[in-house]
């Protein structure tokens, strides 16, 4: 029996049930005839890539020369995604983000913006912003297996789905691979800091026109390592007196007091010593207190880990008939460490909580402690106990006064640095055909996708319930280290290790479409496509029982446990139409039905109008769609606390109280069954222009306006910064008699999703490209791409409009600047290929710092400066089979300009993480094998 080559391929196929890249493939035709494509945005297959929607795309020759470690640094490099609404690797430090890296069309958020891989979606990560079950963590993507990324800056809801408000971002993997690729890569930051290496492999066998079959392998594996606050002089301190912020906190070792009696304000015995490693003299505050510096203790960069495999297979059943299929799974460790859990009655405990109702854990009925009688995480400490500091509180009150009871607001440092782990899992399978039958070229798949992720306690939480006991017993040293042995022996026992909490998020969907030319016309061929798709999404998210009582330290709050899941159904319709010579109108409905969520029909019309050779015209109109997502409708109500360093801007400035001033306030997150869903309208206009054949410009406006919009709720800085729009969101506790003619103390800040009128930005997208000949020198060539913003305004509740350009958004730190913009110079000769590139983002307007009232009629923000880098790369190709490259990213080795939003909307101090990398300069090399 004859063993042939293309029954091998079919065997190898079917073992690794693998699926090739989903790029559409053109039904076999003559080879003398051009092959027709698929371009993001559109269902038709065309000729002409040129549609009349904006789409970027970006090759895998261009990825390489960025330089890029993952597909998140990828993504700084494209204007059009912006830093606003962007969750990324840093941002899990300090928030339950569990490693999410996401992108941000036009500043609306990864929420608005679809992430398809090879055209088909992948599951959502599970977490990242609050109640975020939409979000793809894009970094599961490895970098070397892309073949190219296609970017639709414009709603897409009539072809793909009513989540793509935003736009679309296509990843699309390699195919039709045959030999074998090896590659390597190390680079490390200044000083030896933030080393990273990766390494991949890509196999593939069989050519599909000739063998009938093509199966392709890919493995990667990366490791970066972690960069500290105390790495970086930027980010070493949080005490900042020259921009007027100060992201210090009260709660330290050796610990401050407060006497329930109201005797005497905050102090700390150890004073002016302060001794570290937690205590600082902060010269911004009364020097009777010692304030907690975190800054030096936090993860800049988390430690990451990530593998993944991608499997493919595509299998020529005839001349018309193609099955393919995908396989991959990938896995990515981030681990993050952060200072010390604070423990005092700043914060509160949930209502379920096994303290909740028991004294002293539950506060007092007198002085500054009482706050509308919710429960506290007190620590009391009596006179009666041997560390009790009795000479000190003499020295305040006299020798003949009571001894009071202290407040004893405390860093747990004994317990260890808060240290977790998140681990996400992400397997996918998918399956199909494609072909022609009838005329009609047809593509049908089935999808399973899931992401599971996992964060597991390392270090430093302990379980509230069991702590505060041993903590009130007396018999806890708060201002040195003599607490006893034994003493210390019972808090390590009652330490938390393991699983915190654990989400699954499965995405199972069955769809298919097709398109074919009907009927000449007098510009050419009408085109029509139609299609179908079915999606159930299934979301569960598993606390702990004592993360679900709020029993963990650490975590400022409580989480509870969800387990929903809805059927989504779509059908859609798309029309091409060459109405006259060089002019194509496209027109596109699509209805989507999300059971209790609701149900839309979504249009859009686009045309093109090629005026003369080089010279093309193009605009859209469309209707987008958003359902409220499964953790916004149905994510339970829970405690939690706001970021550190705020003020409550109407009692701090009279009683300058630890509880009214640079504290954490109580906050309630939750979804919320009465969202309506978002609407949204998205027009494009745009003229490309190509003068010779070697160069283009192109320029396009957009336009997007929201209505409905979904939040997770107002952010508590922005909140208590204008509480003249936000002040409904307050709830207060009863007046204090100690401070007559004020409002009572913050209880609670509403953060619980809600629907927050419109939004409406318009501005340009700027794309211009030039290759020069070649001449003896070499080849040069040019590019730039940039977006500029004319407006983007966001409605707040009083109904009044604000600008939200050049001013970062409270809730994430990122911002929408007025312009962004990526420009690259290249050079090859022969075997050699340079590229310099700039990433350029412009200064903007500060948040307040923490000291400042933004009230104040004489109030003026101050200027981010501006953070202007540098890339360089040179590769050179030694031989057919070997690729050197080495480069350098941040060449002159800027630092990110101060922010306040450092320590504010993140953990980070000194800059915005969501802004600039704090790495600095990073030198990497990369050697590419080929086997022939």
């Amino acid at each position: 029996m004859v063993v042939t080559r293309a029954r091998i391929g079919l065997a190898v196929s079917a073992a690794l049930a693998a699926m090739s890249v989903a790029m559409p493939v053109a039904a076999q035709q003559q080879s003398q005839q051009l092959e027709r494509v698929e371009v993001t945005g559109s269902s038709i297959r065309r000729v002409d890539a040129e549609t009349a929607l904006p789409v970027q795309i970006i090759t895998r020759e261009e990825i390489a020369r960025t330089g890029a470690s993952n597909v998140e640094q990828l993504m700084q490099t494209i204007a059009s995604l912006s830093s606003n609404g962007v969750v990324n690797q840093a941002s899990a430090s300090g928030a339950t983000t569990l490693g999410l890296s996401g992108i941000s069309l036009r500043g609306l958020s990864s929420l608005r913006t679809l992430v398809l891989l090879n055209g088909r979606r992948i599951a959502p990560y599970g977490y990242g912003f609050t109640n975020d079950s939409v979000s793809v963590d894009v970094n599961s993507i490895p970098l070397s297996a892309i073949e190219r990324i296609e970017v639709l800056k414009d709603g897409a809801s009539a072809v793909y789905g009513s989540d793509a408000i935003a736009g679309v971002v296509n990843f699309i993997l390699r195919r039709d691979y045959t030999g074998l690729e090896l590659m390597g890569e190390y680079g490390e930051a200044r000083g030896g800091s933030a080393q990273a290496m990766k390494a991949s492999v890509l196999y593939g066998l069989g050519n599909l026109a000739r063998d009938r079959f093509n199966v392709m392998l890919s493995a990667n594996y990366e490791k970066e390592d972690p960069l500290f606050g105390r790495d970086r002089d930027f980010a070493r301190t949080g005490i900042n007196p020259d921009f007027s912020n100060n992201t210090t906190s009260g709660n330290t070792f050796p610990a401050n007091i407060f006497p329930t009696n109201g005797a005497f304000g905050s102090r700390n015995p150890s004073v002016p010593a302060c001794p570290g490693p937690y205590a600082v003299l902060d010269p911004m505050f009364p020097a009777n207190r010692c304030r907690f510096d975190p800054a030096p203790l936090v993860s800049l960069i988390p430690e990451i880990e990530r593998m993944a495999v991608f499997a493919s297979g595509k299998f020529a059943l005839n001349a018309n008939t193609e099955l393919y299929g995908e396989a991959s799974f990938t896995e990515k460790s981030s681990r993050v460490v952060i200072q010390p859990t604070p423990l005092s009655d700043q914060f509160t405990l949930p209502l379920n909580n096994p303290l909740a109702n028991q004294f002293p854990y539950n506060g007092f009925t007198g002085g500054e402690p009482t706050v509308g009688g919710l429960p506290y995480s007190t620590i009391l400490l009596r006179p009666t106990s041997p560390f009790y500091p009795t000479t000190y509180v003499r020295g305040i009150i006299g020798q003949t006064a009571a001894l009071p009871d202290l407040l004893v607001r405390w860093r747990a440092g004994i317990v260890g640095n808060r240290d977790t782990t998140d681990t996400a899992q992400s397997p996918r399978l998918a399956f199909g055909a494609r072909g022609t039958m009838a005329g009609w070229d047809y593509d049908s798949a089935l999808v399973w996708s899931q992401s599971r992720v996992t964060q597991t306690i390392n270090d430093g939480f302990t379980r509230q319930s069991r702590i505060l006991p041993i903590l009130n017993s007396g018999n806890v040293d708060f201002f040195g280290n003599g607490t006893p042995a034994s003493v210390l022996a019972q808090i390590n026992a009652v330490e938390f290790f393991g699983d915190a909490l654990k989400t699954t998020s499965t995405l199972t969907s069955l769809g298919g479409k097709a398109s074919r030319e009907l009927m000449p016309l007098a510009g050419g061929n009408l085109a029509v496509a139609v299609g179908a798709e079915f999606r159930r999404e299934q979301y569960k998210l598993d606390p702990t029982q004592e993360l679900i009582q709020g029993d963990l330290t650490g975590f400022g709050g409580n989480f509870a446990a969800v387990d929903r899941s809805r059927n989504v159904y779509g059908i859609f319709g798309e029309v091409s139409a060459p109405v006259v010579k060089n002019v194509e109108i496209t027109g596109a409905v699509r209805f989507d039905d999300f059971g209790d969520a609701g149900s839309k029909v979504t249009p859009k019309v686009s045309a093109r109008w090629t005026i003369a050779p080089g010279l093309l015209a193009r605009a859209s109109y469309g209707q987008g769609f958003r359902a409220p997502s499964l953790l916004d409708l149905f994510a339970p109500q829970t405690t939690g606390v706001s970021p550190a360093g705020l003020n409550d801007p109407v009692r701090c400035p009279v009683t300058e109280s630890l509880l009214d001033c640079a504290t954490q306030f109580p906050v309630t997150n939750g979804g919320s069954k009465a969202l309506k869903a978002e609407e949204s309208t998205n027009i494009t206009a745009g003229l490309i222009f190509e003068p010779t054949r070697n160069s283009s410009i192109g320029v396009d406006y957009f336009s997007v306006e929201i209505d409905n919009r979904i939040r997770n709720g107002y952010d508590a800085a922005d909140i208590l910064n204008n509480l003249r729009s936000f002040g409904s969101l307050v709830r207060r506790g009863p007046a204090q008699a100690a401070f007559p003619g004020l409002p009572g103390p913050i209880v609670d800040i509403n953060q619980i999703n809600l629907n927050a009128g419109k939004l409406k930005l318009s501005g340009f997208d700027l794309d211009a490209r030039w290759r020069g000949e070649a001449t003896p020198y070499g080849r040069f060539s040019l590019g730039l791409s940039g977006t500029y913003y004319a407006k983007y305004d966001e409605q707040l509740p009083d109904g009044s409009f604000r600008t939200r350009i050049d001013t970062p958004d409270q809730s994430t730190g990122g911002v929408n600047t007025r312009w962004k913009h990526y420009a690259t110079v290249g050079w090859q000769a022969g075997s050699w290929n340079v590229t310099l590139a700039q990433k350029y983002q412009p200064g903007y307007n500060d948040l307040p710092g923490t000291f400042e009232d933004p009230s104040d009629p004489t109030f003026k923000p101050r200027r981010v400066a501006a953070y202007v880098t540098y890339d360089a790369q040179a590769a050179w190709q030694f031989n057919r089979a070997l690729l050197l490259t080495l480069g350098v990213r941040n060449l002159t080795d800027v630092d990110p300009p101060y922010s306040n939003a450092g320590g504010q909307t993140a953990f980070q101090s000194g800059y915005d993480p969501t802004y600039g990398d704090p790495r600095g300069r990073f030198v990497y090399g990369r050697v590419n094998y080929k086997f022939f």
